[in-house]
């Protein structure tokens, strides 16, 4: 009997005993959990703009740029502008050398101005006075003939008489024949000043006329292009050349380089190697948002004008290059500054957004840990929209001003093999503030 009261009375302490244990130890857990859930970082659901985009580093450029190389060989005689300078179209930059051209093309003027006179005088015919001329050369050539041969007829009859000897009758004769061809001579010459220019003795002329205008034409162009003119209003970007220098037709100047470099930077253009696993949700036609180290805080609004369709490998990365164009119309961007050029895929304004690492993806299923009224992390479904590495957008599940735990506490029921529902893997831009709350609209 003392057994039995002993062992009962054992058996009554002992669960005395559990009885102030177990409350002590369910005590110990719920204080733990109550330090994770205070430790653990929630932030309120907002609203704000979100972007889905695409970023990349590429060199500004301009979309009109002229290496000027020289039409014509010769001296650099003047250099009349200096980089950075505005020009307009066909303003005079450079002038070369063109004393020995000037002496052609006097030489040429000369040749050409006596062919004209040629011509004239084949065209225009005799004057009155050559005319006259020419009649009173002939009549005299004429009565010099026929007295010469009287003469001769008067000496035949003397010599038949022996009035004069056969030297002196020889000499009247010789005479005769002098005058018939200085006869001939002279209506030769008064028939050739009547008779009308022929036609191949002016078309002669006029062939010489042609040759020697299109010399002159040729060297009057040499001239011209020894005036090295801008093909485009822009900014002159590079001068390579000195008063002095010598540069080659078809060339660049002595030392390799282009005398005269003119861009119009207007619009800017920025080629940017696009990720493979990016390029198929790239499109012409999208807005692109280019930031400089130069213009710190400042955003330029650009467009993508092309796509490649031919892909570049370096370093087993396939890129393809993707071209941007942006306005400058105050001319504040410049050729080769480095720029971050954010591609928008799809942007949303006034959406409901929570940071990525608060978003949790078991399998197909998504959800957030949301504080219930208690202050404990309550798991919610949700529905997602865009997303980008800093921000998801919730379509469905959560309303403005709820909070959602970014790192759920330790026992909320997160599987180790839970992963954050937030970036995806090609999405390189952080939009918004840093995830202590959504980004405000820029």
């Amino acid at each position: 009997m003392k057994k039995v009261v002993v062992l009962f009375v054992a058996l009554i302490l002992f669960a005395v005993f559990l009885g102030g244990c177990f409350p002590q130890q369910g005590q110990r857990t719920s204080q733990v959990q109550q330090k994770a859930v205070a430790s653990s970082q929630t932030v309120p659901v907002r609203r704000g703009r979100i972007a889905d985009t695409v970023s990349e580093l590429g060199t500004l450029e301009p979309l009109s740029k002229v290496s000027i190389i020289a039409e014509e060989s010769g001296k650099v005689a003047e250099v009349l502008v200096r980089e950075g300078e505005s020009v307009e179209k066909g303003q005079v930059l450079l002038r070369l050398d063109t004393e020995d051209l000037e002496i052609t093309r006097s030489q040429i003027l000369a040749q050409l101005k006596s062919a004209q006179v040629d011509l004239e005088e084949l065209l225009s015919g005799p004057t009155e006075v050559e005319l006259r001329s020419k009649e009173a050369q002939y009549t005299e050539a004429l009565l010099a003939y026929e007295e010469a041969k009287k003469t001769l007829a008067r000496n035949e009859r003397l010599f038949a008489s022996g009035a004069i000897s056969q030297e002196e009758l020889e000499a009247s004769r010789n005479e005769v024949t002098k005058r018939e061809k200085a006869l001939a001579v002279a209506k030769a010459e008064l028939e050739e000043t009547k008779r009308k220019p022929k036609k191949e003795d002016v078309e002669r002329v006029k062939a010489r006329i042609e040759e020697i205008e299109a010399s002159l034409r040729s060297v009057e162009r040499r001239i011209a292009k020894a005036e090295i003119r801008s093909p485009l209003k822009g900014i002159v970007l590079e001068v390579n050349v000195e008063e002095g220098d010598f540069v080659s037709s078809g060339t660049s100047a002595s030392g390799g380089t282009t005398p005269v470099v003119v861009a119009d930077l207007s619009t800017m253009k920025v080629d940017v190697p696009v990720n493979e696993v990016d390029i198929p949700r790239v499109r012409i036609g999208q807005t692109a948002r280019i930031t400089l180290d130069a213009f710190p805080g400042k955003t330029f609004e650009g467009q993508v004008v092309a796509v490649a369709y031919q892909g570049k490998t370096s370093e087993n990365v396939v890129t393809y290059d993707t071209t941007v164009h942006l306005a400058n119309p105050d001319n504040l961007l410049r050729a080769g500054m480095t720029a971050n050029v954010e591609i928008i895929i799809q942007e949303k304004e006034n959406a409901l957004l929570v940071p990525a690492s608060a978003v949790k993806e078991e399998g197909q299923r998504t959800f957030v840990f949301v504080k219930n009224a208690q202050g404990q992390p309550e798991r919610r479904a949700v529905v997602l929209g865009i997303r980008n590495d800093a921000f998801v957008e919730v379509m469905e599940g959560l309303q403005e001003g709820e909070e959602v735990f970014v790192t759920p506490p330790e026992g909320a029921g997160v599987s180790p093999s839970s992963t954050s529902g937030g970036a995806q893997g090609n999405v390189r831009i952080r939009v918004g503030p840093a995830p202590q709350g959504p980004p405000p609209g820029r």
